[in-house]
């Protein structure tokens, strides 16, 4: 039976990503909600099949792309936005998990508020945990600098998107959303986004350091050449969360010894 009004779309972009997905799908499963109010769009980026898939989750819907592919997660994600029936969206990678109450404490926040989001949990590759990307209270844009790790939202359709292109889109959407909203929120006690360090993964390659320092110098470039008299203190914020990611990237490529940016980061913290 089709699902006609899902309360909430799961959007997943996947490239080559079959070794990972079970367990990123797994994780919505094991969700402390209705899970048959959930539609999980599998959004394919590559040459691959992904039907098989379809046996984990009755509301999976796979969403090929009709001209090119291998345009990046932004865009993969942003088709997936077009078609998505959910009140509310909710971004996964795949080869990322959700805790168990993620969707239980995210969900009345996003309800109320347009917009919420979790700590995150960073795990290497056997699913140890190496660093906690904790604000505390609650999230604001400056926790984007102070913390330079990815912050996931789960956020009502109408606010979501689009994501831009190019590294670091999925940070430069969550900031967006923050400027679009204002208010403060108690920050969810227990659930986490849990971000999987993957060696087959784009930020594991060596030049990608680099391609997300020339990113944050071009967001912190548009932000503070795009003046705005109604959002001059986000608009600040937003410069100078970018600066402190380019000061944390620095000091990455200088001293990480072979390390990757989230271990590198937990020694930091």
């Amino acid at each position: 039976m089709k699902l006609i009004n899902p309360e909430i779309s799961v959007i997943i972009p996947v490239f080559n990503a079959k070794n990972t997905l079970a367990r990123a799908i797994n994780s919505i499963n094991r969700q402390d909600v209705n899970i048959d109010k959930i539609e999980i769009i599998l959004s394919v980026d590559d040459n691959l099949s992904y039907y098989e898939f379809k046996e984990l989750h009755k509301n999976i819907r796979i969403l090929n792309p009709s001209g090119k592919r291998k345009t990046g997660a932004g865009k993969a994600r942003n088709r997936a936005i077009k078609i998505s029936r959910g009140k509310i969206l909710g971004f996964l990678d795949a080869d990322d998990t959700w805790s168990s109450d993620y969707l239980k404490e995210l969900k009345p926040i996003a309800h109320r508020y347009g917009v919420a989001i979790s700590k995150t949990q960073i795990l290497n590759e056997v699913g140890d945990p190496i660093c906690l990307l904790d604000p505390k209270f609650n999230i604001d844009i400056k926790h984007f600098g102070l913390m330079p790790g990815s912050f996931h939202p789960l956020v009502i359709k109408k606010l979501a998107g689009p994501f831009p292109d190019g590294p670091s889109q999925d940070v430069v959407h969550s900031i967006k959303i923050l400027r679009k909203i204002r208010y403060r929120y108690k920050f969810p006690l227990n659930a986490k986004y849990e971000l999987w360090l993957n060696k087959m993964s784009k930020t594991a390659e060596k030049k990608f350091s680099k391609s997300v320092d020339n990113s944050y110098k071009s967001w912190r470039y548009y932000y503070l050449n795009h003046p705005s008299s109604k959002q001059r203190k986000t608009n600040h914020d937003a410069v100078k969360a970018f600066q402190l990611r380019i000061n944390w990237n620095n000091r990455f490529i200088k001293n990480h010894n072979n390390e990757r940016f989230y271990e590198f980061l937990a020694e930091k913290l």
